[in-house]
């Protein structure tokens, strides 16, 4: 079971592999929630923070093709999955993968529109750290939205209005502005999205 977990933080070889096959169906109704709440515009300038097998980032440079998406990840086996997944866009320039701890994570003067996450916050090393980052790299007024749904041993809806309580608090702390939670009644459990502007 410990291993099943690090593998759902870090994947990694075949098994990291199957765990991104996973997640990308698992999660596939709360990240089209999730990218339809960016309210996203052709121009824009988005991160995507745990990119995984990088189902977020291929819908928005579909259906956005005027956007330039970037995507940071821990896993190098996401990364490859991921690549395999948007390689016209990576051909053409629109889309970036790196692989990074988002608490030490910094590029060079990029200001993003929009900053997204879906299930990964609670997997962050440095969550405080990662927000400061993020603070940094969004533009003045630019969005931020985290997206959480408890899963395993965390599988209860008060778990979901707790992280809503918590990221809400951490990200007020950090400077962010207008902050909003939303829900949204999906299996196996309630899943919240915390929106804030910088």
């Amino acid at each position: 079971m410990i291993s099943m977990q690090k593998q759902f933080k870090r994947p990694k070889g075949i098994l990291g592999w199957f765990v991104g096959k996973v997640m990308e169906y698992d999660n596939r109704r709360i990240n089209n929630w999730s990218i339809k709440q960016l309210s996203i515009q052709n121009g824009d300038r988005i991160l995507e923070v745990g990119y995984g097998p990088g189902y977020c980032i291929s819908r928005i440079s579909r259906r956005f093709p005027g956007t330039r998406v970037d995507g940071v990840d821990i896993s190098d086996t996401m990364k490859e999955v991921a690549q395999r997944k948007n390689k016209k866009a990576i051909d053409e320039g629109q889309v970036r993968l790196f692989v990074h701890d988002i608490s030490q994570f910094e590029i060079e003067a990029v200001q993003y529109d929009r900053i997204f996450s879906v299930n990964n916050y609670p997997l962050w090393n440095d969550q405080k750290q990662g927000l400061i980052h993020l603070y940094n790299m969004l533009k003045e007024d630019g969005t931020l939205l985290i997206t959480v749904q408890p899963r395993g041993d965390e599988e209860r809806d008060s778990k979901a209005r707790r992280y809503g309580e918590e990221i809400s608090q951490a990200l007020q702390e950090t400077g962010f502005k207008h902050i909003t939670l939303s829900y949204k009644d999906v299996n196996p459990a309630l899943t919240v999205s915390i929106k804030c502007v910088k």
